[in-house]
């Protein structure tokens, strides 16, 4: 078989959100070997695509390397949904314009990956893609949360995945990670491999085991229930348009995303922004910032929020994700008072 008919390598990198997919898929990237090409698509919950512009900042490090990855967002709700016609746009023109030696997908934490899987695994990539193992990301800690243990599309992932790799394990102990060992063993089928580690660090050489196709949904129904992510357009146009930025706001499957775009004139106050950011309740914020102090990525779960220095933005994104409405007009305002 010539190379250009030769399947690629294709993986799916998913878990809960918060959970540090895009920084495996980043530890990933510094592993990739000079000579290939690889392609990343890239799904989110939110409207407004930040993961896509971190990955992309992050590959313009890499020297010479960040010129053969190629970084493809479909933004707005989950791969199988949103629907397959956006992933199948996105996918194809991925491989027509990178020539990918290798593909990584990340659908949003929130997506229905045994669609996902089917989709990909179907008549119409089969002769394309050489699907390979599903990992999955877990926090340790949430399987002692309720939160997350009912939820059925954490159910799903840990059910779906050949990779199980627990992340966020830092300030965790020995005790920890015997008990996330113990129930990995217990699940059904067989693991192809579970994993411990740091910041998402795990061995290029994982993307090379197995996906297993016998491995199935529990929750088989709920892609035929679950609400898609739409945009609150009442509620936006009541409002002025502001020539600063653009707000692009939805909800679905019991989330809340906030989103705004600020133009490339916009620049922030950073200990303003932070004063403003760091208290919000929220299961997931996420940022990419035009300072006076520099450019920056933020990085909030659960109420920890990490500021990166990073090379040059165009633009300043936020997005927040809440299980609760939020005053979004008074936050926006709020905004609007951190900029310079």
């Amino acid at each position: 078989m010539s190379k250009q008919a030769k399947k690629i390598p294709t993986n799916i990198i998913t878990g809960f959100l918060g959970v540090g997919k895009t920084t495996a898929i980043q530890q990933l990237l510094k592993q990739k070997p000079a000579d290939e090409t690889w392609g990343i698509l890239v799904n989110e919950f939110g409207q407004i695509g930040i993961d896509g512009t971190l990955l992309s900042t992050f590959t313009d490090s890499l020297t010479d390397q960040a010129k053969r990855i190629i970084v493809k967002e479909v933004p707005g709700g989950c791969l199988c949904c949103v629907a397959g016609l956006p992933m199948k746009m996105g996918l194809n023109m991925l491989i027509s314009k990178a020539k990918p030696d290798r593909i990584l997908i990340e659908p949003t934490g929130l997506g229905h990956l045994q669609q996902v899987i089917k989709d990909l695994s179907g008549e119409f990539y089969c002769d394309v893609l050489a699907l390979n193992a599903t990992i999955c990301l877990v926090d340790p800690a949430h399987l002692n949360d309720t939160k997350y243990v009912e939820n059925n599309h954490f159910q799903d992932q840990i059910s779906l995945a050949d990779v199980l790799v627990a992340n966020k394990t830092e300030q965790l102990n020995r005790d920890d990670e015997t008990s996330f060992m113990d129930f990995s063993q217990q699940l059904l089928p067989i693991k192809k491999s579970v994993l411990w580690t740091h910041h998402g660090d795990f061995s290029i050489d994982t993307l090379s085991l197995p996906l297993n196709e016998q491995r199935r949904s529990q929750h088989l129904s709920a892609h035929l229930k679950h609400s898609h992510a739409h945009h609150h357009h009442a509620d936006q146009m009541e409002l002025m348009i502001d020539p600063r930025f653009e707000r692009n706001h939805g909800n679905g499957q019991g989330l809340f995303s906030y989103g705004w775009v600020f133009n490339q004139h916009q620049t922030f106050n950073l200990m303003a922004l932070a004063t403003l950011l760091e208290p919000l309740e929220v299961i997931r914020l996420k940022a990419v910032i035009k300072t006076e102090q520099g450019c920056f990525t933020i990085n909030s779960v659960n109420g920890e929020c990490d500021f990166m220095p990073v090379g040059e933005l165009e633009l300043s994104k936020i997005e927040i994700i809440s299980m609760q409405e939020l005053p979004w007009q008074k936050l926006e305002e709020a905004l609007c008072d951190s900029l310079l």
